[in-house]
């Protein structure tokens, strides 16, 4: 049973070390994921490289022969395996379309691909429940969205989680604090808790639109319309 754990401790650790860390990064201040993702093989035909003809030769005359063209067919592939992991670049295209898609629940500002991978700032619509609110929290929670691709995996952080108040000086900023930044004589405990509880929930809902978006096969992405 150790030894279960133990190699289970050791392959989640290695996933985690398989994209680069900043070491700068708190981790604890974030959600992350790294999602090991296989296609079908039938997808990503790859095209065996075209061997060299056969050099020339020359008969018992010392007459040069024409050169032997290379063989044109190529053995099928038979073997039993039909998923391959995905090609990081197919990964790449499926973190463009969720960059470009446009979701009902939330916006999208800033996006681009910075070679690291593709980056995007959303913000959520924050609104209080209450009738007669105490606080005057209403506003928005923005967070910054990054996808990066490897070969047969990628990885998604959602950081800088943050409320922002319409009225500044009722800003929580940093969900992870455990005061908000405009102190607890503006923003009550409860406040705070409710802002907390909706901002993890809204992390949640990317997440599952982001992982939604990377299961999908880049060419089954419906194609923008010219008109």
């Amino acid at each position: 049973m150790i030894k279960k754990l133990f190699l289970a401790s050791a392959l989640s650790l290695s996933v985690s070390l398989a994209f680069s860390q900043d070491k700068t990064e708190d981790v604890s201040k974030m959600v992350r994921e790294v999602i090991n993702v296989d296609v079908d093989k039938s997808l990503f035909k790859t095209t065996a490289p075209t061997p060299a003809p056969t050099p020339a030769t020359t008969d018992k005359k010392g007459k040069k022969a024409a050169d032997t063209p290379p063989p044109t067919d190529t053995p099928a592939d038979t073997g039993a395996v039909t998923t391959m992991p995905c090609p990081a670049a197919e990964l790449a295209k499926r973190a463009q379309i969720w960059m470009g898609e446009k979701p009902t629940k939330y916006t999208k500002s800033n996006c681009a691909n910075n070679g690291k991978g593709v980056t995007c700032q959303v913000s959520f619509p924050y609104k209080i429940k209450e009738l007669n609110p105490t606080d005057k929290v209403e506003g928005e929670i923005t967070m910054a969205v990054t996808i990066e691709a490897k070969e047969g995996k990628y990885r998604y952080t959602i950081n800088n989680i943050k409320h922002k108040a319409t009225v500044a000086e009722s800003s929580g900023g940093d969900v992870y604090g455990v005061v908000p930044e405009c102190g607890s004589m503006k923003l009550t405990d409860l406040s705070w808790k409710h802002i907390k509880s909706a901002a993890f929930a809204d992390a949640k809902i990317v997440a599952d639109d982001l992982k939604a978006t990377m299961a999908k096969f880049s060419g089954d992405a419906p194609k923008k319309d010219d008109w």
